[in-house]
């Protein structure tokens, strides 16, 4: 049954709103770094002049904490409206991945799950495609990460180094790192609690924020109720630098018909 003439999809009109604000990305990027920018340069100008007139013009004193003061709480703010911003602009990315990616996912050529897994990440993202393109050896298979005095496994670990800046700063590339484990046919939620905690015991030790956490079945089939749910309505929040990282615990199973299953879905992803 159509809809009547002239009147337009409404889920397509959502999507041209959405695409319209994503088309404003590298817009409000650049009106961030220029406000950032001033904002700093206020904060060091009142904090220079609080301390030169300190004791000798106890006014103008007062005056300029109070400026160092507001500048650095409009400081904060924008960094918080730039994270907003920059989490609606990879999600309505993923989102729009999502709706034009083929429903049917391949498993490429392989010797184990876990390097066939590790061909699928490089062939579905051009970013882990060049990484281990130019440097193979950021893949790690069976690799023991430390954390807090003991180490944690992993079946594979992809890095992408971040810059300094990033990680005690917050500016800059943050790089990425994806993080896989090898599960049973039948996980619990402990194995996903187990998955979580040792993310975020490790991750200050990785070279890069953490990006993906991914628990990889080697068989199909569905999940426990209450497995499936806590994949899919459980974020993940990982501390890195200077960095709190939210991510998504995912389950991908390997089916027996040569396909993914993906528990969520997530594309877009580092």
């Amino acid at each position: 049954m159509s809809g009547p003439p002239g009147m337009e999809d409404p889920i397509s009109a959502i999507f041209d709103l959405s695409d319209r604000v994503a088309d404003m990305v590298p817009v409000v990027r650049r009106m961030y770094r220029y406000t950032a920018t001033i904002l700093v340069i206020w904060v060091v100008l009142m904090a220079f002049v609080a301390l030169l007139t300190f004791g000798a013009n106890p006014y103008v004193s007062v005056l300029a904490a109070l400026g160092l003061v507001a500048g650095a709480i409009g400081l904060s703010l924008l960094r918080r409206t730039d994270r907003f911003f920059r989490t609606f602009a990879q999600r309505h990315r993923s989102i729009r991945l999502l709706r034009d990616a083929d429903p049917v996912v391949r498993i490429p050529e392989g010797r184990t799950p876990v390097e066939r897994f590790a061909r699928y990440l490089a062939l579905s993202n051009p970013r882990v495609e060049s990484l281990l393109s130019d440097a193979p050896s950021s893949a790690r298979y069976r690799a023991s990460l430390g954390a807090h005095g003991r180490t944690v496994p992993f079946d594979l670990v992809i890095e992408q180094r971040s810059s300094g800046s990033a990680r005690w700063f917050g500016v800059g590339d943050p790089g990425f790192a994806i993080l896989a484990r090898l599960g049973s046919a039948t996980p619990t939620v402990g194995d996903l609690m187990q998955l979580e905690s040792d993310t975020q015991a490790a991750a200050l030790g990785l070279a890069a924020a953490p990006a993906r956490i991914i628990l990889l079945r080697t068989t199909g089939g569905p999940l426990a109720e209450e497995v499936y749910d806590y994949a899919v309505g459980h974020p993940v929040f990982v501390r890195w630098g200077t960095r709190r990282v939210r991510l998504n615990l995912e389950i991908i199973s390997e089916n027996a018909d040569g396909t993914y299953d993906f528990v969520p879905h997530v594309l877009g992803m580092p």
